[in-house]
């Protein structure tokens, strides 16, 4: 574990940065006024997946805005996991009552993050979550930690009720068999 730890530790500031690129892309699912931005985030997602050692990385088609598939299996043996997130963000209105731009991110020390926390539209629903996933992936990758099979899964239409997620796992049960979810 120590060894995942000083990785993460020795790449942070580049795992703030990389999060901070995935923030500033306004991926408003509900608004079509930023269609390309939800296309150009969900190649981001893909990117970010490749990077950190995914062997397979799809972005799949659905009758709305695409999913991101990625995986990596190590060993058909071992158990699976299968970590979900979304990609797509609420619109950031209303505008005023954002300090600073909402795709602007920034970190500020605040009475309930003493330590800082970053602000931005999707750091915390859901785009800091499911990357905090690919960098414990990528970190455990890269100091040979990673003990059991590995899948992602991200979707960029949850703000907006999931409409095609449903019919995806249906047509694609095999490749998303798996023995847990996150």
């Amino acid at each position: 574990m120590q060894k995942t730890l000083d990785y993460i530790h020795q790449n942070k500031a580049r795992f703030v940065e990389e999060l901070f690129e995935l923030l500033r892309i306004p991926s408003i699912s509900a608004d079509p006024a930023h269609k390309e931005d939800v296309l150009k985030c969900a190649e981001k997602v893909a990117q970010l997946l490749k990077n950190a050692g995914a062997e397979v990385v799809e972005i799949c088609p659905t009758k709305g805005i695409p999913i991101v598939y990625g995986e990596k299996i190590i060993d058909k043996n071992l158990p699976t996991v299968l970590v979900y997130g979304h990609y797509d963000v609420q619109p950031p209105d209303p505008l005023d009552l954002w300090k600073k731009p909402p795709f602007e991110p920034y970190i500020e020390k605040t009475e309930l993050h003493p330590d800082g926390a970053i602000f931005a539209r999707g750091s915390a629903d859901d785009k800091g979550q499911f990357f905090m996933h690919i960098k414990a992936f990528e970190a455990m990758m890269e100091t040979g930690t990673l003990s059991c099979n590995v899948k992602f899964i991200f979707e960029g239409e949850e703000e907006v009720g999931s409409i095609n997620l449903g019919d995806f796992i249906t047509e694609n049960k095999e490749k998303l068999a798996c023995n847990c979810i996150l």
